[in-house]
């Protein structure tokens, strides 16, 4: 029987799109976790890259769904950092997971 709620074109791309972000940072997590419980030196930095691959991956997803999901790209656009730290402040900040 058909799907009669069946999403199409830009939204269901949209959906694909959240689906996809949300694998990315399981996968970068999952990276992590192994890199974490490791300690050959070797596995670590191949796991690493691996990891800061997924993280490209997530930037090229989010950048997509901030060109074709208007509200989604205003909250990104909204002040979140009114009265604290900037984001360019944060992004010299800790990070986790540098090789």
């Amino acid at each position: 029987m058909a799907n009669a709620h069946k999403t199409e074109g830009l939204e269901q791309f949209l959906i694909w799109l959240r689906e996809d972000i949300a694998g990315e940072i399981d996968a970068m997590d999952n990276y992590q976790y192994h890199i974490d419980a490791i300690d050959v030196p070797e596995i670590k930095e191949i796991l690493s890259h691996i990891r800061d691959e997924e993280k490209e991956h997530l930037a090229e997803l989010t950048d997509l769904l901030r060109r074709y999901d208007k509200t989604q790209n205003d909250k990104f656009e909204e002040d979140a950092f009114e009265g604290g730290t900037s984001s360019e402040e944060a992004s010299k900040g800790f990070t986790v997971g540098k090789a």
